[in-house]
């Protein structure tokens, strides 16, 4: 197996630990936005750490100033991502956030970075457009109805897009473990500073930290796994396996999340899975 591909498949089951977790913090009406403040806090620290003990840092100005625009861009997709948690199962959010943003990171991949497509990529394009047809599709398959929550979820795409192709091209020189720590604490200034321009701080400490330091471990593994991927593999392979999280994250919010179990959604989730096997090839 090659390197990228199993990197970018231990990365996807971290971050759909990570996300199913973040789905309970919304469960029991947790602030999306303190709760997104810490969790990059505690990324960025977990990543600090095994950074001092088994690589080698290059944190510098230059490398901060450059991993603020990701701050940002993290910081406010991570705030509308939270609140759509909220109203929304999450084997809805994910797999259409996912495999939304994966058209477009495609796309962007072969024009930015001159990365190739065959007839197998354009199969596999087809069935995560029906793979997302069908996991929208609440009522068997229907054409999903546009709503507030599928609004905010397509602004996170967007914003998400730009992130990741900004993030592949800043991988050819700087570190993956550079990056994702300057990433993370960059986010969790823009968060912090947002918290007090806005007078919202009253519940900053109103959450479990134990909790959210369990899903900040995963979230942190799944980084800088993706990123370790990135550095070795094309953005267009890579960011294609970002559909295994629908996979993983049917069997957690099905089975452990104890969510309400559709079947045409597995149905869905497996043309998603089918169609990235296509992309990859």
């Amino acid at each position: 197996m090659q390197s990228w591909l199993l990197l970018g498949i231990l990365s996807n089951a971290s971050y759909a630990i990570s996300t199913s977790i973040d789905k309970y913090f919304m469960k029991y009406r947790y602030n999306p936005v303190t709760t997104n403040l810490f969790k990059m806090f505690f990324d960025g620290l977990i990543l600090l750490v095994v950074g001092f003990l088994f690589f080698n840092l290059n944190l510098n100005l230059q490398l901060f100033l450059l991993s603020m625009i990701l701050g940002i861009i993290t910081a406010f997709s991570g705030i509308i991502y939270f609140t759509s948690l909220k109203v929304k199962e999450v084997e809805i959010v994910v797999p259409y956030f996912q495999s939304t943003e994966l058209m477009l990171i495609f796309i962007g991949s072969l024009i930015l970075f001159n990365e190739k497509i065959n007839l197998y990529n354009g199969i596999g394009i087809a069935l995560i457009l029906l793979g997302i047809y069908t996991v929208l599709s609440k009522d068997g398959f229907q054409v999903p109805k546009l709503d507030r929550t599928i609004l905010l979820i397509s602004v996170i795409v967007v914003l998400h897009t730009i992130y990741s192709l900004l993030v592949k091209k800043l991988l050819f020189d700087v570190e993956p473990i550079n990056l994702a720590i300057m990433m993370y604490f960059s986010t969790t200034i823009i968060l912090a500073s947002y918290i007090l321009v806005s007078k919202k701080q009253r519940r900053l400490f109103d959450i479990k930290c134990s909790k959210i330091i369990v899903g900040s471990f995963f979230g942190a593994l799944g980084t800088l796994l993706l990123y370790s991927a990135l550095f070795v593999g094309n953005a267009s392979k890579v960011y294609s396996l970002h559909g295994l999280q629908s996979v993983f994250l049917f069997i957690i919010a099905s089975f452990l999340l104890t969510e309400k179990l559709y079947w045409h959604r597995l149905i869905g989730t497996l043309f998603i899975f089918l169609g990235i096997f296509f992309i990859t090839l």
